[in-house]
């Protein structure tokens, strides 16, 4: 996995959690994904958490009002721990301590520098919907 957050890894969940809302609100990093599927990135603009995605079920823009409501959706994505039991894939909710701090380091890794290009991307999907609500 490519890191380029620049810093070491907090020890603990809140120390993780903290660095990743710092980080966020800083306007310097966001987290971005593309895939055949689409384009998404999740990032602090204009004052508030945005995840912006493009793809082949169309355009969707959510906003997260709060840090709390951030970190869930953040842990919602990445928490559980997809297992092997008897062959067959289950999804695994409840982590141990030592996991869910390696979960949380490991979206810290994932932060990427916010770039203008997604700064455009995202400004162009609130266009979009700017659009939507003046027609």
């Amino acid at each position: 996995m490519n890191n380029s957050f620049p810093v070491s890894l907090p020890a603990t969940v809140a120390q993780c959690r903290q660095q990743l809302l710092d980080s966020l609100k800083s306007g310097e990093y966001a987290f971005f994904s593309a895939d055949k599927e689409g384009y998404r990135t999740l990032c602090y603009f204009r004052g508030t958490f945005l995840r912006a995605a493009v793809g082949d079920e169309g355009t969707s823009l959510l906003r997260l009002p709060s840090d709390e409501q951030l970190l869930t959706y953040i842990w919602q994505q990445s928490g559980p721990l997809l297992e092997l039991v008897d062959g067959q894939p289950q999804w695994r909710y409840e982590l141990s301590a030592a996991e869910q701090l390696t979960q949380w380091q490991q979206q810290l890794a994932r932060l990427q520098p916010f770039s203008p290009s997604q700064q455009q991307f995202v400004a162009g999907v609130l266009a979009e919907f700017a659009a939507l609500a003046t027609a």
